[in-house]
Protein backbone atom coordinates (compact mmCIF):
# COMPACT_ATOMS: atom_id res chain seq x y z
CA UNK A 1 0.00 0.00 0.00
CA UNK A 2 2.97 2.26 0.84
CA UNK A 3 4.42 1.46 -2.73
CA UNK A 4 0.87 2.20 -3.98
CA UNK A 5 0.87 5.26 -2.14
CA UNK A 6 3.86 6.45 -3.43
CA UNK A 7 2.80 5.58 -6.95
CA UNK A 8 -0.30 7.68 -6.47
CA UNK A 9 1.89 10.49 -5.48
CA UNK A 10 3.94 9.97 -8.67
CA UNK A 11 1.07 10.29 -10.76
CA UNK A 12 -0.56 13.18 -8.95
CA UNK A 13 2.52 15.38 -9.29
CA UNK A 14 3.19 14.38 -13.48
CA UNK A 15 -0.84 14.78 -14.11
CA UNK A 16 -0.46 18.77 -12.72
CA UNK A 17 3.18 18.96 -14.67
CA UNK A 18 1.26 18.25 -17.43
CA UNK A 19 -1.80 20.30 -17.26
CA UNK A 20 0.76 23.52 -15.24
CA UNK A 21 3.05 22.99 -18.70
CA UNK A 22 -0.16 23.43 -21.06
CA UNK A 23 -1.44 26.49 -18.85
CA UNK A 24 1.93 28.20 -19.53
CA UNK A 25 1.01 27.39 -23.70
CA UNK A 26 0.16 31.21 -24.82
CA UNK A 27 -2.22 29.76 -27.41
CA UNK A 28 -4.44 28.47 -24.77
CA UNK A 29 -7.46 30.79 -25.03
CA UNK A 30 -8.23 33.27 -21.55
CA UNK A 31 -10.81 30.87 -20.43
CA UNK A 32 -8.35 28.35 -19.42
CA UNK A 33 -7.29 30.05 -16.05
CA UNK A 34 -8.57 30.79 -13.24
CA UNK A 35 -7.85 32.92 -9.96
CA UNK A 36 -8.61 31.52 -6.09
CA UNK A 37 -7.59 33.60 -3.28
CA UNK A 38 -5.54 31.51 -0.74
CA UNK A 39 -4.98 33.05 2.81
CA UNK A 40 -4.87 36.30 0.67
CA UNK A 41 -2.70 35.33 -1.95
CA UNK A 42 -3.67 35.16 -5.70
CA UNK A 43 -3.20 31.66 -6.96
CA UNK A 44 -3.67 31.52 -10.64
CA UNK A 45 -5.12 27.44 -11.82
CA UNK A 46 -5.15 26.20 -14.79
CA UNK A 47 -8.34 23.92 -16.35
CA UNK A 48 -6.88 20.85 -18.10
CA UNK A 49 -8.67 19.99 -21.25
CA UNK A 50 -11.19 17.75 -21.88
CA UNK A 51 -8.82 15.51 -23.74
CA UNK A 52 -6.00 15.77 -21.56
CA UNK A 53 -8.00 15.16 -18.30
CA UNK A 54 -9.46 12.05 -19.61
CA UNK A 55 -5.66 11.08 -20.99
CA UNK A 56 -4.32 11.56 -17.39
CA UNK A 57 -7.39 9.86 -15.74
CA UNK A 58 -6.98 6.51 -17.93
CA UNK A 59 -3.25 7.10 -17.55
CA UNK A 60 -4.31 6.61 -13.61
CA UNK A 61 -6.73 4.08 -13.76
CA UNK A 62 -3.80 2.26 -16.28
CA UNK A 63 -1.08 2.07 -13.28
CA UNK A 64 -3.13 1.72 -10.33
CA UNK A 65 -4.43 -1.73 -12.22
CA UNK A 66 -1.14 -2.56 -12.87
CA UNK A 67 0.17 -2.53 -9.45
CA UNK A 68 -3.10 -4.20 -7.91
CA UNK A 69 -2.19 -7.03 -10.53
CA UNK A 70 1.20 -7.92 -9.67
CA UNK A 71 1.04 -10.41 -7.54
CA UNK A 72 -1.76 -12.08 -9.65
CA UNK A 73 -0.03 -11.79 -12.97
CA UNK A 74 2.65 -14.47 -11.29
CA UNK A 75 0.10 -16.89 -10.60
CA UNK A 76 0.79 -19.39 -13.81
CA UNK A 77 -2.10 -21.37 -15.23
CA UNK A 78 -1.48 -24.43 -16.69
CA UNK A 79 -3.88 -27.07 -18.54
CA UNK A 80 -4.23 -29.10 -15.82
CA UNK A 81 -2.68 -27.42 -13.03
CA UNK A 82 -2.03 -24.12 -10.76
CA UNK A 83 1.51 -22.61 -9.75
CA UNK A 84 1.63 -19.81 -7.19
CA UNK A 85 3.74 -18.70 -4.66
CA UNK A 86 1.77 -19.30 -1.00
CA UNK A 87 2.79 -18.20 2.25
CA UNK A 88 5.49 -20.65 2.54
CA UNK A 89 7.11 -19.39 -0.43
CA UNK A 90 9.72 -17.27 1.67
CA UNK A 91 12.52 -18.44 -0.61
CA UNK A 92 10.94 -17.50 -4.00
CA UNK A 93 10.09 -21.43 -4.06
CA UNK A 94 6.26 -22.00 -5.76
CA UNK A 95 3.50 -24.50 -5.54
CA UNK A 96 1.58 -26.56 -8.33
CA UNK A 97 -1.94 -27.99 -7.45
CA UNK A 98 -3.91 -29.86 -9.80
CA UNK A 99 -7.01 -28.56 -11.21
CA UNK A 100 -10.45 -29.64 -9.93
CA UNK A 101 -9.99 -30.88 -6.54
CA UNK A 102 -13.03 -33.01 -5.28
CA UNK A 103 -13.02 -33.48 -1.76
CA UNK A 104 -11.79 -29.66 -0.48
CA UNK A 105 -11.27 -29.12 3.22
CA UNK A 106 -11.17 -25.27 4.52
CA UNK A 107 -9.83 -24.21 7.58
CA UNK A 108 -10.47 -20.57 7.44
CA UNK A 109 -14.00 -19.11 7.51
CA UNK A 110 -12.92 -16.18 5.29
CA UNK A 111 -11.28 -18.25 2.79
CA UNK A 112 -13.77 -20.73 2.47
CA UNK A 113 -16.01 -17.90 1.41
CA UNK A 114 -13.48 -16.91 -1.18
CA UNK A 115 -13.46 -20.34 -2.44
CA UNK A 116 -16.91 -20.44 -2.85
CA UNK A 117 -16.97 -17.14 -4.69
CA UNK A 118 -14.52 -18.45 -6.90
CA UNK A 119 -16.85 -21.85 -8.00
CA UNK A 120 -15.67 -24.07 -5.46
CA UNK A 121 -17.39 -25.94 -2.51
CA UNK A 122 -16.24 -27.94 0.45
CA UNK A 123 -16.54 -31.13 2.08
CA UNK A 124 -14.93 -29.90 5.42
CA UNK A 125 -15.10 -26.43 7.60
CA UNK A 126 -14.65 -24.56 10.22
CA UNK A 127 -17.76 -24.05 12.43
CA UNK A 128 -18.60 -21.72 15.08
CA UNK A 129 -20.80 -18.75 15.54
CA UNK A 130 -18.91 -16.50 14.15
CA UNK A 131 -17.87 -18.51 10.61
CA UNK A 132 -21.58 -19.31 10.51
CA UNK A 133 -22.18 -16.07 10.55
CA UNK A 134 -19.83 -15.26 7.85
CA UNK A 135 -21.31 -17.97 5.62
CA UNK A 136 -24.60 -16.64 5.91
CA UNK A 137 -23.44 -13.25 5.03
CA UNK A 138 -21.05 -13.62 2.19
CA UNK A 139 -22.18 -17.34 0.74
CA UNK A 140 -25.91 -16.66 1.47
CA UNK A 141 -26.21 -19.82 3.61
CA UNK A 142 -25.07 -21.33 6.35
CA UNK A 143 -22.63 -24.23 4.80
CA UNK A 144 -21.93 -26.02 8.02
CA UNK A 145 -25.96 -26.98 7.60
CA UNK A 146 -25.14 -28.37 3.81
CA UNK A 147 -25.98 -32.22 3.70
CA UNK A 148 -22.67 -34.02 3.64
CA UNK A 149 -20.63 -31.45 5.38
CA UNK A 150 -17.96 -32.01 8.01
CA UNK A 151 -17.68 -29.79 10.20
CA UNK A 152 -14.17 -30.45 11.13
CA UNK A 153 -13.67 -27.56 13.99
CA UNK A 154 -15.78 -25.34 15.67
CA UNK A 155 -12.38 -22.80 15.45
CA UNK A 156 -9.79 -21.36 13.00
CA UNK A 157 -6.77 -21.52 15.78
CA UNK A 158 -4.93 -24.61 14.96
CA UNK A 159 -4.14 -25.72 18.56
CA UNK A 160 -7.49 -26.82 18.86
CA UNK A 161 -7.86 -28.83 15.84
CA UNK A 162 -8.02 -32.87 15.82
CA UNK A 163 -5.85 -33.48 12.59
CA UNK A 164 -6.37 -36.99 12.84
CA UNK A 165 -10.06 -36.34 12.03
CA UNK A 166 -9.52 -33.89 9.21
CA UNK A 167 -6.27 -36.37 7.35
CA UNK A 168 -9.20 -38.99 7.90
CA UNK A 169 -11.24 -37.17 5.65
CA UNK A 170 -8.90 -37.64 3.26
CA UNK A 171 -9.20 -34.36 1.33
CA UNK A 172 -7.34 -34.23 -2.02
CA UNK A 173 -6.52 -30.46 -1.38
CA UNK A 174 -6.51 -28.83 2.25
CA UNK A 175 -6.52 -24.57 2.75
CA UNK A 176 -5.93 -22.70 5.40
CA UNK A 177 -3.94 -19.71 6.91
CA UNK A 178 -0.56 -19.18 8.46
CA UNK A 179 -2.65 -17.37 11.28
CA UNK A 180 -3.30 -19.02 14.50
CA UNK A 181 -0.93 -21.55 14.30
CA UNK A 182 -2.77 -22.89 11.21
CA UNK A 183 -0.44 -24.74 8.45
CA UNK A 184 2.38 -24.82 11.67
CA UNK A 185 -0.61 -27.77 12.94
CA UNK A 186 -1.66 -29.43 10.19
CA UNK A 187 1.73 -29.04 7.89
CA UNK A 188 3.51 -32.68 9.38
CA UNK A 189 0.06 -34.71 9.38
CA UNK A 190 -1.24 -34.28 5.96
CA UNK A 191 2.65 -34.24 4.18
CA UNK A 192 2.83 -37.51 6.26
CA UNK A 193 -0.77 -38.40 4.08
CA UNK A 194 0.36 -36.79 0.95
CA UNK A 195 -2.48 -34.36 1.22
CA UNK A 196 -1.63 -30.93 -0.90
CA UNK A 197 -1.71 -27.86 1.24
CA UNK A 198 -2.47 -24.19 0.56
CA UNK A 199 -0.93 -21.85 3.20
CA UNK A 200 -2.77 -18.53 2.16
CA UNK A 201 -1.73 -15.43 3.26
CA UNK A 202 -4.00 -12.26 2.42
CA UNK A 203 -3.84 -8.55 3.82
CA UNK A 204 -5.09 -6.71 1.34
CA UNK A 205 -6.93 -5.84 -1.85
CA UNK A 206 -3.85 -7.45 -4.11
CA UNK A 207 -3.96 -10.54 -2.48
CA UNK A 208 -7.54 -10.97 -2.91
CA UNK A 209 -6.93 -10.68 -6.65
CA UNK A 210 -4.30 -13.25 -6.21
CA UNK A 211 -6.00 -16.16 -4.38
CA UNK A 212 -9.05 -15.42 -6.71
CA UNK A 213 -7.04 -15.77 -9.48
CA UNK A 214 -5.28 -18.95 -7.72
CA UNK A 215 -9.18 -20.77 -6.86
CA UNK A 216 -10.99 -19.84 -10.06
CA UNK A 217 -8.60 -21.80 -11.78
CA UNK A 218 -8.62 -24.19 -9.89
CA UNK A 219 -12.08 -25.06 -9.40
CA UNK A 220 -12.84 -24.89 -12.84
CA UNK A 221 -14.43 -21.38 -13.54
CA UNK A 222 -11.74 -19.37 -14.91
CA UNK A 223 -14.17 -17.57 -16.46
CA UNK A 224 -15.21 -16.03 -12.64
CA UNK A 225 -11.66 -13.92 -13.11
CA UNK A 226 -13.70 -11.30 -15.20
CA UNK A 227 -17.34 -11.02 -14.04
CA UNK A 228 -16.29 -11.22 -10.47
CA UNK A 229 -12.37 -10.22 -9.63
CA UNK A 230 -12.14 -7.68 -12.76
CA UNK A 231 -15.51 -5.70 -11.65
CA UNK A 232 -13.81 -5.42 -8.04
CA UNK A 233 -11.00 -4.23 -9.66
CA UNK A 234 -12.28 -1.90 -12.14
CA UNK A 235 -14.98 -0.64 -8.99
CA UNK A 236 -11.73 -0.17 -6.59
CA UNK A 237 -9.98 1.89 -9.37
CA UNK A 238 -12.75 4.12 -9.97
CA UNK A 239 -13.02 5.15 -6.51
CA UNK A 240 -9.16 5.65 -5.80
CA UNK A 241 -9.52 7.84 -9.25
CA UNK A 242 -12.33 10.20 -7.37
CA UNK A 243 -10.09 11.11 -3.82
CA UNK A 244 -9.00 14.83 -4.75
CA UNK A 245 -5.70 15.93 -4.57
CA UNK A 246 -5.09 18.51 -1.54
CA UNK A 247 -6.32 19.02 2.03
CA UNK A 248 -5.63 15.66 3.03
CA UNK A 249 -7.16 14.01 6.42
CA UNK A 250 -4.95 13.33 9.51
CA UNK A 251 -6.33 9.96 10.55
CA UNK A 252 -5.73 7.64 13.57
CA UNK A 253 -6.93 4.06 12.58
CA UNK A 254 -7.42 2.20 16.12
CA UNK A 255 -8.35 -1.48 16.05
CA UNK A 256 -10.26 -3.10 18.48
CA UNK A 257 -9.82 -6.53 19.36
CA UNK A 258 -10.90 -8.96 21.87
CA UNK A 259 -8.65 -7.96 24.28
CA UNK A 260 -7.40 -4.46 23.50
CA UNK A 261 -7.03 -1.54 21.61
CA UNK A 262 -3.76 -1.00 18.90
CA UNK A 263 -3.01 1.18 16.44
CA UNK A 264 -2.92 0.26 12.62
CA UNK A 265 0.04 0.98 10.72
CA UNK A 266 -0.46 1.40 6.89
CA UNK A 267 0.86 -2.04 6.75
CA UNK A 268 -2.43 -3.48 7.78
CA UNK A 269 -5.73 -3.93 5.48
CA UNK A 270 -7.38 -0.61 7.09
CA UNK A 271 -4.36 1.68 7.60
CA UNK A 272 -3.41 0.89 4.12
CA UNK A 273 -6.64 1.85 2.62
CA UNK A 274 -6.43 5.06 4.32
CA UNK A 275 -2.72 5.40 2.75
CA UNK A 276 -3.88 4.72 -0.59
CA UNK A 277 -6.87 7.22 -0.82
CA UNK A 278 -4.18 9.96 0.14
CA UNK A 279 -4.75 10.70 3.97
CA UNK A 280 -2.32 10.65 6.27
CA UNK A 281 -2.06 7.98 8.70
CA UNK A 282 -0.47 9.31 11.66
CA UNK A 283 0.26 5.99 12.93
CA UNK A 284 3.07 5.80 10.72
CA UNK A 285 5.04 8.61 12.24
CA UNK A 286 5.53 6.67 15.11
CA UNK A 287 8.88 4.97 16.04
CA UNK A 288 8.25 0.78 14.55
CA UNK A 289 11.91 -0.23 14.40
CA UNK A 290 10.70 -3.36 14.14
CA UNK A 291 8.22 -3.06 11.65
CA UNK A 292 5.02 -4.01 13.38
CA UNK A 293 1.38 -4.02 11.88
CA UNK A 294 -0.28 -2.49 14.78
CA UNK A 295 1.67 -0.60 17.52
CA UNK A 296 0.44 0.14 21.43
CA UNK A 297 -1.28 3.44 22.00
CA UNK A 298 -0.05 6.47 23.59
CA UNK A 299 -2.84 8.99 23.97
CA UNK A 300 -0.18 11.78 24.21
CA UNK A 301 1.44 10.73 20.64
CA UNK A 302 -2.20 10.81 19.49
CA UNK A 303 -2.64 14.36 20.89
CA UNK A 304 0.49 15.96 19.48
CA UNK A 305 -0.98 14.67 16.23
CA UNK A 306 -4.50 15.36 16.80
CA UNK A 307 -5.83 13.92 13.98
CA UNK A 308 -9.01 15.36 12.11
CA UNK A 309 -10.58 11.69 12.04
CA UNK A 310 -10.65 8.78 14.32
CA UNK A 311 -11.76 5.50 12.76
CA UNK A 312 -12.33 2.14 14.64
CA UNK A 313 -11.28 -1.48 12.74
CA UNK A 314 -13.54 -3.63 15.04
CA UNK A 315 -13.10 -7.36 15.53
CA UNK A 316 -16.37 -8.69 17.31
CA UNK A 317 -18.62 -5.63 15.84
CA UNK A 318 -19.25 -2.13 16.42
CA UNK A 319 -21.21 -2.25 19.84
CA UNK A 320 -18.77 -4.16 21.92
CA UNK A 321 -15.70 -1.48 20.00
CA UNK A 322 -17.92 1.46 21.18
CA UNK A 323 -18.03 0.19 24.71
CA UNK A 324 -14.54 -0.76 24.88
CA UNK A 325 -13.06 2.26 23.46
CA UNK A 326 -15.44 4.14 25.94
CA UNK A 327 -14.16 1.89 29.32
CA UNK A 328 -10.82 2.53 28.05
CA UNK A 329 -10.46 6.21 27.25
CA UNK A 330 -14.00 7.51 27.48
CA UNK A 331 -12.89 9.37 31.53
CA UNK A 332 -9.59 10.27 29.83
CA UNK A 333 -9.00 14.26 29.32
CA UNK A 334 -6.38 13.82 26.76
CA UNK A 335 -8.99 11.55 24.57
CA UNK A 336 -11.78 14.14 25.48
CA UNK A 337 -9.56 16.55 23.84
CA UNK A 338 -8.59 15.28 20.82
CA UNK A 339 -10.50 17.46 17.70
CA UNK A 340 -11.85 14.41 16.11
CA UNK A 341 -13.56 13.29 19.24
CA UNK A 342 -15.11 17.03 20.00
CA UNK A 343 -15.96 16.94 16.48
CA UNK A 344 -17.57 13.91 16.17
CA UNK A 345 -15.85 12.47 13.95
CA UNK A 346 -14.76 9.10 15.47
CA UNK A 347 -16.44 6.04 13.48
CA UNK A 348 -16.54 2.62 13.99
CA UNK A 349 -16.07 0.77 10.61
CA UNK A 350 -18.57 -2.27 9.81
CA UNK A 351 -16.78 -5.78 11.13
CA UNK A 352 -17.55 -7.43 7.45
CA UNK A 353 -16.30 -5.00 5.16
CA UNK A 354 -13.65 -3.87 7.21
CA UNK A 355 -12.54 -7.06 9.41
CA UNK A 356 -13.32 -9.70 7.78
CA UNK A 357 -12.18 -10.28 4.18
CA UNK A 358 -14.67 -8.49 1.70
CA UNK A 359 -13.14 -10.02 -0.90
CA UNK A 360 -15.69 -8.84 -3.96
CA UNK A 361 -17.38 -6.20 -1.62
CA UNK A 362 -13.76 -4.25 -1.49
CA UNK A 363 -15.23 -1.58 -4.08
CA UNK A 364 -17.73 -0.88 -1.76
CA UNK A 365 -15.54 -1.13 1.64
CA UNK A 366 -13.25 1.77 -0.10
CA UNK A 367 -16.56 3.56 -0.87
CA UNK A 368 -17.61 3.69 2.67
CA UNK A 369 -14.41 4.85 3.84
CA UNK A 370 -13.93 7.61 1.07
CA UNK A 371 -17.03 8.98 2.35
CA UNK A 372 -15.82 9.19 5.61
CA UNK A 373 -12.41 11.01 4.93
CA UNK A 374 -13.51 12.74 2.17
CA UNK A 375 -17.42 14.49 3.67
CA UNK A 376 -17.25 17.05 1.02
CA UNK A 377 -16.59 15.44 -1.80
CA UNK A 378 -19.40 14.72 -4.28
CA UNK A 379 -18.67 11.42 -4.77
CA UNK A 380 -20.31 9.75 -8.52
CA UNK A 381 -20.86 6.47 -6.19
CA UNK A 382 -22.99 6.63 -3.48
CA UNK A 383 -22.66 3.61 -1.10
CA UNK A 384 -25.06 2.85 1.52
CA UNK A 385 -24.53 4.34 4.96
Amino acid sequence: MKKLFAMLLCLCILAGAFTACAGNDPDLPDSSTSSTSTSGTDVVTTAPSGEDDTKNNDALKAALKAEFLKAADEVIVGEDSVTFKDATSTDGSTVTIKKNPKNVVNLYASFTTLWYEAGGSVNGCIGGSSSQELYSEYIGRDITADEGMTVVATTSSGKKWDTEKIVSMQPDLIICSTAMSGYSTIEKPAKAADIPVIAVSYDDFSDYLKWFKVFCNLSGHAELWDSVAMKALDDVVEVLCEIPDGNAPRVFSMFANASKLDANTSSTVVGGMVTAMKAINIVDDWPNTDGAERLTINLETVFAANPDIIIVQCHAGTDDAKKQVEETYGSNPVWQSLSAVKNGKVFYLEKSLFHNKPNSRFAEAYQKLAEILYPDVNFSFKSEK
